[in-house]
């Protein structure tokens, strides 16, 4: 009888033990520190009649707290708030800011890099 299953090559193997830890890594939920603090300024109802006010001081406080990321968690949140998915509830109530407002904010995020770089040299 012969060995019909093919050998499986070192490489192949490690890959494969690779591949299983990152997807199993990545379909982990993770929460990081801003998280729930940026879902309760979203999610923040607003006062009848105030709207305009609460809706700016609602973006000053969420431009606050984008200050406070790191380089790594502004890129992620910015590729993460620039492509929702549906099951994303932060990415949804994100969503629901009318365009200029996220369009603001997500170039404030795209634009950590750059704050870094310019804090470091001052």
């Amino acid at each position: 009888m012969t060995n019909i299953k093919p050998s499986k090559s070192a490489m192949h193997q490690r890959f494969a033990a690779v591949t299983t830890e990152v997807t199993t890594r990545t379909a982990e939920p993770s929460t990081t520190w801003f998280e729930p603090a940026l879902l309760e300024i979203l999610l923040r109802p607003v006062a009848p009649g105030m709207a305009r006010e609460e809706h700016t001081r609602k973006e000053h406080e969420i431009g606050s707290l984008f200050m406070r990321l790191t380089v790594l968690e502004a890129w992620t949140l910015h590729k993460r708030l620039g492509n929702p998915q549906p099951d994303d509830a932060i990415a949804v109530a994100f969503g629901r800011l009318i365009v200029e407002r996220r369009g603001r904010l997500l170039a404030f995020l795209g634009d950590a890099r750059r704050r870094a770089a310019i804090a470091r040299a001052a």
